[in-house]
């Protein structure tokens, strides 16, 4: 059943790891090349200009000029889940209930749920291996962002078992709807759309996988004036931006901040102040909110277990939908 699964399959299977390896290759290669490039026109350590950013702005402009459009390589881990989700799971069960040719492969003594683990195990496989081949290297991709330092949560979604899950979460979910539905193009429309609208939800949950660190915002020494907000927030860490409480740690909304602030006229002459400052003379505090690095790999890790979970629950679902429905 494993060869006969392979035969029916082998030119997806093969685009699957060929075009992994491709990808891989390619933003190895680049990603190498830019960072490089980084380095030898100093970008990320340029000093700006007392008189403004413009040096280090035309450092960066010339980097950009340099790497091209292949930059942009790093939103091919976005689409690959994507395209694996819609046109490896989709038609998986679905090519054959469609057209019936699954009955030849029940009558010759293989049965339903052997079939359908078959397929979809072997299909796991190679899924796995082209996932594992592009989240080795999906790290690298950091360097063709254009950011400077060493910052893990610019690349979450490249790298790691996270990757790897979002790769075994659409193939699954593809699998999973072409069963049910047992038409090619409804399976890969609805695997697409359910792996699309589940990442959106987990991206909007990932935040609050454990409360964020809050820290007060100190006034600027810099722009007083203006209140711009100066912490010491690492420089790897994940800012989720901030929020304001007052006096006794309950939160306020951010209208009653706007409302504040638009009482707020400036400095009287001579004096410096800023808007943080006003603002904690009425009770209300303003707060960064960040992730440290050093949760990460827990991040990672809940992440992975979020969408295995859930594939695991569809392949279930996927054997049920077999083993129930009629020939």
């Amino acid at each position: 059943m494993v060869w006969l699964a392979w035969r029916q399959h082998r030119l997806e299977l093969i685009v699957l790891i060929a075009g992994a390896a491709i990808l891989a290759a390619v933003t190895a290669v680049y990603a190498s090349f830019a960072q490089q490039s980084r380095i030898e026109l100093g970008v990320d350590t340029c000093t700006p200009l007392p008189t403004g950013n413009l040096n280090c702005f035309e450092l960066g402009q010339e980097w950009q000029r340099r790497v091209g459009p292949g930059r942009f390589i790093f939103f091919g881990f976005y689409i690959v889940p994507a395209i694996i989700a819609s046109y490896l799971g989709g038609p998986l069960f679905a090519r054959e209930l469609e057209r019936g040719t699954h009955r030849l492969a029940w009558t010759q003594g293989i049965g339903r749920l052997r079939w359908a683990a078959t397929k979809l195990g072997v299909a796991l496989a190679f899924a796995l291996a082209a996932g594992v081949v592009l989240a080795l290297v999906g790290g690298q991709t950091r360097h063709l962002m254009g950011v400077s330092g060493y910052r893990p949560w610019d690349t979450f979604d490249q790298e790691g078992p996270a990757f790897v899950s979002f790769i075994v979460f659409g193939l699954v979910a593809g699998a999973f709807f072409g069963a049910w539905r047992r038409q090619i193009l409804a399976g890969m429309f609805y695997g697409l759309l359910a792996f699309a609208l589940v990442r959106g939800l987990v991206i909007e949950l990932r935040p609050r996988y454990e409360p964020p660190v809050a820290i007060l915002a100190t006034p600027s020494a810099i722009f007083p004036t203006y209140g711009t907000a100066t912490t010491p927030v690492p420089s790897d860490a994940w800012r989720l931006g901030g929020d304001a409480v007052d006096d006794q740690g309950r939160t306020v909304p951010p209208e009653r901040v706007q409302e504040l602030l638009n009482g707020f006229r400036g400095c009287p002459a001579g004096q410096s102040c800023d808007s943080i400052t006003y603002l904690a003379g009425l009770g209300v505090h303003q707060r960064v909110l960040y992730q440290p690095a050093d949760r990460y790999g827990r991040f990672q890790a809940t992440e992975s277990a979020i969408y295995l979970a859930l594939a695991a629950a569809l392949a279930a679902a996927t054997l049920w939908l077999v083993r129930r429905r009629d020939a």
